[in-house]
């Protein structure tokens, strides 16, 4: 008989000692038995250590470190992982019970692909859902367009990560997820499988639009469009893409922008987004960023 596929659940946390014991129990709470959680501490000042002192699981192991952005933290996760696949996890995010048990079930049946993005929900602090987040048909053409994968829930073959790892400069925390899918993307084909099995939980407190400041989301979006199209494989399969890419990096940033009430700013970088590429016009996510600003 086979050996079973063993996974590792990565999740890197900062801070988040009121929210990490309900993320780590819904990993825990996995109906495939064979995985291991590891959770890397990114130099948290709060009571995190503390609390995970209150945590036994017999596959559960918790790194702490010196505060180096999420990059470097997840980068850590891969080194120590033993999985034959690595599924991540944000510290403030949700897996469904049966998302190894999809994951295995889809794994077996495919030839081991590299890169699995199932669906996921966003989910209320009650975890009502919200909204879907359905991964887009021919998603590796269509990843310029915007940053549909995420974090929380995508699987990696251990084999792609000790080779692939997060940029871990930390001016572009916060967009390193989406580089490196960029990288990724341009290499190897991303399965998409029609299940959800994860939940992005939308609350105020999420890292990427509390704090926003028009400067380092600017430098931020720079180094992304630098750092991806450094990279000689997404440049062959992208290049004749990277003003659409730039549009939808612009529009990202007028949309945050806008969250943050910056309209000014917001109202600008939609405008570039235009004369760069006025197809946005007819993008949902176009209007997603007036109807904030109308608020």
């Amino acid at each position: 008989m086979d050996k079973p596929l063993f996974f590792s659940i990565v999740i890197p946390t900062y801070n988040r000692a009121h929210m990490i014991i309900q993320t780590l129990e819904t990993a825990f709470n996995q109906t495939y038995p064979h995985f291991e959680v590891i959770l890397i501490d990114d130099g948290s000042n709060d009571n995190t250590e503390e609390i995970i002192k209150t945590v036994h699981h017999k596959n559960f192991t918790y790194f702490k470190k010196q505060n180096e952005e999420r990059a470097v933290a997840r980068n850590t996760g891969f080194k120590l992982a033993k999985g034959d696949y690595i599924t991540l996890l944000d510290s403030d995010d949700f897996l469904y019970p049966t998302h190894l048990e999809e994951a295995n079930k889809y794994i077996t049946a495919n030839n081991q692909p590299e890169i699995i993005r199932f669906n996921y929900d966003i989910v209320d602090s009650q975890k009502n859902v919200l909204q879907i987040a359905k991964m887009p048909d021919g998603i590796n053409e269509k990843i310029t367009q915007g940053n549909f994968l995420g974090c929380s829930g995508i699987l990696l073959r251990k084999d792609i990560t000790d080779h692939n790892t997060f940029n871990s400069d930390r001016a572009l925390s916060g967009s390193e997820d989406y580089e490196l899918w960029l990288r990724l993307a341009a290499r190897y084909n991303i399965h998409t499988p029609d299940v959800v099995t994860c939940s992005l939980h939308a609350h105020k407190e999420r890292s990427v639009i509390i704090n926003i400041q028009e400067k380092t989301l600017l430098e931020r979006i720079e180094l992304l469009i630098k750092y991806a199209f450094e990279d000689e494989a997404v440049k062959k399969k992208y290049g004749d893409n990277k003003k659409i890419f730039v549009s939808f990096c612009l529009i990202y940033a007028s949309l945050h922008l806008a969250i943050a009430d910056l309209k000014k700013a917001s109202l600008k970088y939609l405008y570039r987004a235009t004369k760069i590429n006025p197809l946005v016009l007819a993008d949902k996510r176009f209007y997603g960023v007036i109807k904030t600003l109308l608020r």
